[in-house]
């Protein structure tokens, strides 16, 4: 009898704002001269830091041309977070109340 697969559901996401952290750091970049080199103003970028404001497309193509991650990969990032925080703040059973 084949073996039944759970399905991957981590109990944690990587927030966009710690991925961009870790590739500014090894770039030795500020938030400030990343966000000029974005052409993004640098409130934007220290949102982004701080987990406050998410990554959009435009956003993420421009992180994808200075960083050379591309633009989905950062999208998912986002995604995923967004998603995790979701169901972090889902009371326990309330899982499936959506899809009734």
């Amino acid at each position: 009898m084949p073996e039944t697969l759970k399905p991957f559901n981590p109990d944690y996401a990587a927030a966009p704002g710690a991925v961009l952290a870790e590739y500014l750091a090894v770039r030795d970049l500020s938030a400030d001269e990343f966000a000029r080199l974005c052409g993004r103003p640098p409130e934007l970028i220290q949102g982004i830091l701080a987990g406050e404001t998410p990554v959009d497309s435009d956003t993420a193509g421009q992180f994808a041309r200075i960083l050379g991650l591309a633009a989905p990969i950062w999208l998912g990032i986002e995604q995923d977070y967004r998603e995790h925080l979701a169901r972090k703040n889902t009371p326990p059973g309330r899982e499936t109340a959506a899809a009734d």
